[in-house]
């Protein structure tokens, strides 16, 4: 078996199509990130009926099919873990990065399975550059896992507070985090194909003043999952559209909207089947 990286958004996803004893079982790591196990050949998630059986803990598996190449060196300041099973076995077993040399304790950003990103964390330019590759990856159209990143901090694994640490580059984190969003939101929608239920998938819209934000649409009077977004914009079937943000949406909207346990989350937003 192999480690696999599994982001929140990815697990939700898979509670649809994978429920139950053929969910993954998956190890929380810290943030948003677990690590399951792959049986080597077949690439097949080891699910938790499966490892309901086994006499040994899922822990000690997991730990011991972890990688035992050194993580590389960093490159100004930033190293790039391009292996799966290296970054998962990072995650796992975070005392191999004691001999790493970096500006400030391990923060670690697990961007896609073959993109881990590991800065220190009073690197501000180190990080700005994670934030470049972030974009670029999802650019590229490819699955991604977490903007969020994680620092290690008194041996395990905790949210690394980056408005408080760089203001200056809440702008940025921001615009990654709602790209990473519509992505998960994206594979999301796939999942939940249904013929009695809209399902609004959030935009991306940059805004003059340069920050990043997200919409979703609702045709009034229709059945709809929304996205969590910043403005919703309600479309009439006269044609006349206005434009609210999500609490003003959920507001006016009171006990007639409901939140589900979906995950990313979506709002059902009762109404007729989609014509």
């Amino acid at each position: 078996m192999v480690p696999r990286i599994y982001g929140a958004s990815e697990l939700g996803v898979l509670s649809i199509t994978a429920p139950g004893d053929a969910h993954p079982r998956v190890e929380y790591v810290g943030g948003e990130l677990f690590v399951g196990l792959d049986a080597v050949g077949s690439g097949a998630a080891i699910t938790q009926g499966q490892a309901e059986g086994w006499s040994r803990p899922f822990t000690d598996a997991v730990t011991s099919a972890a990688s035992t190449a050194q993580v590389p060196e960093p490159v100004e300041g930033v190293i790039v873990v391009d292996d799966e099973v290296l970054a998962a076995s990072v995650l796992v077993d975070s005392a191999r990065l004691a001999v790493v040399s970096l500006a400030g304790a391990p923060v670690v950003f697990a961007l896609s399975r073959d993109r881990l990103v590991i800065v220190g964390a009073d690197d501000e330019a180190g990080i700005a550059r994670v934030l470049d590759l972030a974009e670029e990856l999802y650019d590229a159209g490819g699955s991604l896992v977490s903007a969020h990143p994680i620092v290690l901090a008194d041996g395990a694994w905790a949210p690394f507070p980056w408005r408080e640490r760089f203001p200056s580059l809440e702008m940025r984190f921001e615009r990654v985090l709602r790209l990473f969003s519509v992505r998960a939101y994206e594979a999301q929608t796939v999942a939940l194909q249904r013929p009695d239920v809209h399902l609004a998938d959030p935009k991306i819209q940059v805004l003059d003043t340069g920050v990043t934000t997200t919409f979703a649409t609702w045709p009034k009077g229709t059945a709809t999952l929304l996205p969590v977004v910043d403005n919703v914009v309600l479309a009439d079937p006269s044609g006349s559209i206005s434009v609210a943000t999500m609490n003003e949406f959920l507001d006016a909207a009171g006990d007639a909207v409901t939140r589900t346990g979906l995950s990313p989350l979506r709002y059902f937003v009762p109404g007729a089947p989609p014509r």
